[in-house]
């Protein structure tokens, strides 16, 4: 079975990716590619990332996040983190990218939230 696992679903509401597994240096160039695919193909969009099978990220995967974050701002949409479990919300809340990037309970609530204009 493979480290990680994604897979990408349209809602209208915007693309959600479902991330199932770990993200480190072995699985950060799938990560980054479908991040950077969906916030493209998404311009003025929303992108959330379902992270409720998500079981780890290290620094590797941080670094995507923040590239991601970089290029939602470029394409002007909206890049979100949906359903994490409490170690990976640990590490953002450790690095800060809890205030860039904005995490929620449920895919429904990243899905239904307001824009913001601080993404």
């Amino acid at each position: 079975m493979p480290a990680l696992t994604i897979s990408s679903t349209l809602h209208d509401g915007g693309r959600v990716l479902a991330l199932d597994g770990e993200i480190d240096l072995a699985t950060e160039s799938r990560f980054q590619d479908a991040v950077t695919e969906a916030l493209i193909t998404q311009p003025s969009g929303r992108v959330v990332l379902d992270c409720t099978d998500l079981r780890f990220i290290d620094s590797s995967g941080l670094r995507v996040l923040i590239r991601a974050h970089k290029t939602a701002r470029e394409q002007q949409a909206v890049l979100a983190i949906a359903s994490p479990l409490q170690r990976v919300v640990q590490t953002l809340r450790i690095t800060a990218l809890d205030t860039r990037i904005p995490v929620f309970g449920t895919v429904s609530e990243a899905l239904a939230a307001p824009r913001s204009d601080t993404n």
